[in-house]
């Protein structure tokens, strides 16, 4: 079974209702990186994550709750405090409001030891980062590149979600970042709009194509990075839709028109389900049928984690309108 290590922070959800006037609406525990791990570890595979909580009895419980879904802790505790991330939910065309209080947090003040990092990926296949992690503090940018190094020194796979968050760093500073590593990616989640902001892309495009932008996006980002294969997620509207190219050629996914409840996790829910496919020896065409309808189906549930089975997933067609 292949083992796949995932290096991020867990924090405190706290959703509040924007529709009526109750302030707090649910509380979870969630991170990007965390939330990819998890949809993994339920399909059988040996998941490993690898962060720093606080050494109280929250921190303890997030250590359980992990172990409890299958997923290896790898952690550091100490005396620092948990983040907290709020949310008002976003529908259709309309973004989640995320508002973070994550400054000074037990992950984001950790440095792991290098050799450390050796011991932990030589027996791992590939591992998960995000974008989030570097903009949080230097110690987790000086992670980030340890853990790139050491995994291209062991030959492992890099899976990584740009999800570039303005409210946690400057695009400027993002921008910078972001040349330093991604030329050593394996696989690299995004949309569009990212891509653009990120690198000064400018492309022409009809609103009304569910696939052009991404297409003529990803044709101009081709001409500076070399990424074997890359995820796109879209939304237009109520509709959503994929594209991933994997080495050159663009697979489009079929559009979905649905009711969206929420839609924080349905990206890592898409990272995920792209890995799940290709670690199980999957042709393409079946990669992006699954991993859109996964995708789509994280956006009618509350909460971080999607915990539907494959075959709840391939038997969700309903809604497609192509």
């Amino acid at each position: 079974m292949q083992k796949i290590l995932a290096y991020g922070e867990i924090m405190l959800r706290i959703s509040l209702d924007s529709e009526i006037n109750s302030f707090m609406r649910s509380t979870n525990f969630g991170g990007c990186e965390a939330n990819a791990l998890v949809f993994l570890s339920q399909r059988g595979y040996d998941c490993e994550f690898l962060s720093s909580f606080p050494d109280n009895l929250i921190g303890k419980e997030i250590n359980s709750f992990l172990k409890s879904l299958n997923v290896k802790c790898n952690i550091n505790f100490d005396k620092e405090r948990l983040g907290v991330y709020y949310t008002s939910t976003g529908k259709n065309n309309k973004p989640t409001k995320i508002s973070y209080d994550r400054k000074d947090t037990s992950f984001s003040k950790y440095l792991f030891p290098k050799v450390e990092l050796h011991k932990i990926l030589k027996d791992k296949k590939y591992v998960i980062i995000s974008g989030i992690t570097p903009a949080l503090s230097q110690e987790c940018q000086k992670n980030i590149l340890n853990l790139i190094d050491t995994a291209k020194l062991l030959n492992v796979k890099i899976i990584y979600d740009i999800n570039y968050r303005p409210t946690l760093w400057s695009i400027q500073e993002c921008r910078r970042f972001n040349r330093k590593i991604l030329n050593h990616v394996d696989f690299l989640f995004t949309n569009s709009k990212t891509l653009r902001d990120l690198f000064e892309i400018k492309v022409e495009f009809n609103e009304v194509d569910m696939f052009q932008e991404s297409e003529q996006t990803l044709k101009k980002f081709f001409k500076t990075y070399e990424i074997p294969c890359v995820g796109m997620t879209i939304r237009k509207n109520n509709k959503l839709a994929t594209m991933i190219n994997y080495q050159k050629t663009n697979f489009k996914s079929q559009i979905f028109e649905i009711n969206q409840i929420d839609r924080v996790g349905a990206g890592d829910s898409f990272l995920a389900s792209v890995i799940h496919g290709i670690l199980s020896g999957w042709d393409l065409n079946k990669i992006i049928s699954f991993s859109t309808s996964s995708f789509a189906l994280a956006h009618t549930f509350k909460g971080d984690f999607n915990q539907f089975t494959d075959t709840e997933i391939i038997n969700f067609t309903t809604n497609s309108i192509n």
